[in-house]
């Protein structure tokens, strides 16, 4: 028997296996909880000033004043915990626009916590800014500000070692953001805090023998209609849910995580025996069903929420609680109405409710989005253990799992012994990876870490460069944080023995740090050159190494911009030929400038045009903007309109590569605005600059750097044949109703953007596909790109695809 016969009979029974498990066979697949998800999600948005005509009010004559139906205020803590799960869905669902709007309020309402200095219903709006800065960091300065000078000033407070949360719903409001904000400065403070007061409330509020949270003191001695004592059930959720969002950023040598891990499986046991047949958990979670009839979905969802939570992160029992999981999640989605609202949410209050088919609050849908988003990480764990049994037929290879990269440094991958050596910059972890892949058995060789937990920063990947004696180089450096670069080589041949990691030190008095790396070696001057950012101008600098990278020095000034402030030039470096650089460079960040694009050609310390005429020597003075080749006109302003993150008529540098005759083609995109970007492409033709539109680049990949595109690259060998990623019809700007896709095309000389023939060669794709580029040598060529989850430039869950072309 064949050995692929074999493999298929293998396979045949493990699908069967799964098919014929209870559990397994009810998993939901991924793209079903995609799917409600964004129904729930889209309808909590569409409708968000009109919350109160959906709000779930109790009956008249138990009303409080605040059952209305007035809009809760945006950072209130019904809205915060909308926020909560809204983030959580929003950060994987591959679809940025569900965390722009989340940016939007913090923006809106200048990230600010409303007034009660203690009061934990206003600190939980908090959980929402510190999330919002993995994503977009504090590029607007006003991140955690106000947050932080109210839990510090508590810290100071006479009063602060009384209780202050005595009510179980509080360790949901307060103590994740407690935890996160120790975890993000470094302080243990802020979490030693929160443990002191999350014991007491402990101490005050949990029953020992049923495992479970009274709401607060005064229901220690009330009973349910059956004699059983009454434990509200969203309030146990809140505590439940409270545990998922905080347990994560906990250290982890911490010396008290295991009270909260093991107040959560003591919970989960709890609700384990408690669950209704329906799937839910009653209002009342130890009431019969005659006192509540209806289900309840708030504290549903958040028990769903910890339960999956407790599975996907091994800490409660897969076949123990699979069951329990599947018929909630079951449960809550047939609560969902047509239109996306999740019903028999019990209205706000503090003891067990009712609750009505046709109303919802909004906490009830960040509790199912909380669920929901755990729910999709548990099956596409699933799915991936069933694809990785299952027989496919696919020209699309993963080159790197987990590994991210910017665009400005280079080369990123290269083609050495018949391998393909990549480099990567894990969005999870932060570590500076390698990866090898064989072309010839077209397989993955194996993975090695550079530098663990360096920094989650796409900036951050290494550069690489072949050394005559077949080793490999590679450089890596943080994103403007550190006043140096890292560097290691291989051990000859073997591109998974990397040696000992060496630093080189940039000394100045500046307090900002480099940025980038690309690795360029001039043959006349026997000199391997690190072209970089550099701290104390932000402007193109470089290093120089006379022993092929052994050791650096040599610091200099590459180019320096023109524009009035601090601005920052960003340069594409082309190996023209064993002596020669060519730079294309920008005046600034598309951000602050309307930027033009420039081009100069670098050799023999001089810099050229590139028809060959001298434009200057290089001494100790920078090549200036205005000095060098002008190949496109921007709008040269500062100004921009409010509904512009970027300044409009902005060039940016993509990409860069030579023909056959040594002429430069410089690519680079075009802001028009945010939802509105163009590819282009300048070339010397040996005679004159040719600069022309080839597609449209759709929308940002998200606002706050309204310039992102989902960039384009030339082939090495041929740059007529290039390689794009855009969510648009590239000839037409149309929305295709999907995400960013990658298309190829062979573009003539006489070709316009109506008329170039773009082929998709990713379609109808879950995730975004970004960033390709193409690599070629020993006459094979590949093309990579990243897929995945990308959100920012640190925060993103990507692996590099690709494709073998030649």
């Amino acid at each position: 028997m064949t050995n692929s016969l074999l493999k298929y009979l293998s396979v045949i029974i493990i699908l069967i296996h799964f098919s014929s498990c209870k559990t397994s066979s009810k998993i939901p697949s991924s793209t079903s909880i995609k799917a409600i998800n964004n129904k729930v999600a889209d309808w909590q948005i569409n409708t968000f000033e009109d919350m109160g005509k959906y709000r779930a009010l109790p009956p008249i004559e138990k009303r409080k004043n605040w059952h209305t139906r007035i809009k809760h205020h945006e950072l209130d803590w019904t809205n915060a915990a909308l926020y909560s799960g809204m983030f959580q869905w929003g950060e994987i669902a591959g679809d940025n626009s569900y965390l722009e709007w989340l940016n939007s309020i913090a923006e809106k309402n200048d990230w600010q916590l409303l007034k009660r200095k203690y009061h934990a219903d206003d600190h939980a709006v908090g959980q929402l800014y510190l999330k919002l800065k993995t994503v977009y960091g504090n590029s607007h300065g006003k991140r955690k500000t106000h947050l932080e000078q109210r839990f510090d000033s508590i810290l100071i407070d006479k009063k602060k070692d009384k209780l202050h949360w005595d009510w179980c719903d509080a360790l949901f409001m307060a103590p994740p953001v407690w935890a996160k904000l120790a975890k993000q400065k470094n302080d243990a403070t802020y979490l030693n805090y929160m443990h002191s007061q999350y014991k007491k409330t402990y101490d005050l509020l949990w029953d020992k023998e049923e495992a479970l949270f009274y709401r607060d003191a005064n229901y220690f001695d009330k009973r349910e209609k059956n004699a059983k004592k009454i434990f509200w059930s969203r309030g146990n959720g809140w505590v439940f849910g409270g545990l998922a969002l905080m347990i994560p950023d906990f250290p982890k040598d911490w010396e008290h995580t295991n009270f909260y891990i093991n107040t959560f499986k003591e919970m989960a046991n709890t609700l384990k025996r408690t669950q209704r047949k329906d799937g839910t958990w009653s209002s009342g979670i130890l009431g019969d069903l005659k006192t509540y009839e209806n289900i309840e979905t708030s504290g549903t969802s958040f028990f769903v929420f910890g339960l999956a939570w407790g599975i996907n992160q091994n800490i409660l029992d897969k076949a123990t609680y699979e069951p329990v999981l599947l018929k909630g999640w079951n449960a809550l989605v047939n609560a969902v109405n047509q239109e996306g609202m999740l019903t028999y949410v019990q209205g706000i209050g503090a003891q067990p409710g009712v609750s009505y088919k046709d109303y919802s609050e909004v906490y009830g849908t960040g509790a199912f989005l909380a669920a929901g988003s755990e729910m999709y990480k548990y099956a596409k764990k699933n799915e991936l253990y069933l694809s990785k049994n299952a027989i496919t037929n696919t020209s699309v290879f993963t080159f790197m799992k987990d590994g991210g990269w910017c665009w400005y440094q280079d080369p990123r991958a290269i083609i050495k012994n018949n391998k393909v050596v990549l480099g990567g910059l894990s969005g999870q972890t932060g570590d500076v990876k390698v990866s090898v892949f064989d072309l010839k058995n077209k397989e993955n060789e194996g993975e090695y870490i550079l530098h663990k937990n360096f920094q989650k920063d796409d900036h951050n990947v290494p550069a690489f460069f072949t050394r005559k004696d077949g080793s490999i180089l590679a450089f890596w450096a943080k994103h403007g944080s550190e006043k140096k670069h890292y560097y290691s080589t291989t051990s000859s041949n073997n591109y998974l023995d990397w040696n000992t990691t060496k630093e080189f030190n940039h000394e100045y008095e500046e307090t900002f740090g480099v940025t980038y790396m690309n690795l360029h070696y001039m043959e006349n001057e026997n000199l391997l050159y690190n072209f970089f950012r550099d701290g104390p101008t932000y402007n193109p600098s470089f290093i120089t190494s006379k022993d092929n990278g052994e050791t650096w020095g040599n610091r200099s000034h590459f180019i320096a911009d023109d524009v009035e402030g601090r601005q920052r030039p960003y340069a594409k470096y082309l190996q023209k030929d064993a002596n020669t650089v060519g730079v294309s460079f920008t005046d600034g960040h598309p951000r602050n400038y309307g930027n033009s694009l420039y081009y100069a050609e670098f050799k023999n310390n001089a810099f050229y045009k590139a028809d060959g005429t001298l434009i200057k020597k290089y001494t100790s003075t920078p090549l200036f903007t205005s000095e060098a080749e002008k190949i496109f006109i921007g709008s040269e302003t500062k100004e921009k309109p409010e509904y512009c993150e970027s300044v409009p008529n902005s060039a940016w540098t993509c990409t860069s590569a030579k023909d056959k005759n040594n002429n430069p083609y410089i690519g680079y995109t075009l802001y028009i605005n945010n939802n509105d970007h163009r590819y282009r492409v300048a070339h010397w033709n040996g005679k004159k600059w040719i600069d022309k539109e080839i597609a449209y680049a759709g929308t940002c990949l998200y606002s706050i750097e309204s310039s992102y595109t989902g960039l384009m690259d030339f082939d090495p060998e041929d740059p007529s044949m290039v390689y794009i990623s855009t969510d648009v019809n590239p000839n037409t700007g149309k929305a295709t109703g999907g995400t960013h896709e990658i298309y190829s095309a062979k573009i003539n000389s006489n070709d316009t953007i109506e008329t170039i023939a773009w082929k998709p060669i990713t379609q109808n794709s879950e995730y975004r596909n970004i960033r390709p580029i193409i690599v070629a040598n020993e006459g094979k060529k590949v093309l990579l790109w990243l897929n995945g989850v990308w959100n920012s430039f640190i925060n993103y869950n990507v692996d590099v695809k690709g494709i073998i072309l030649e």
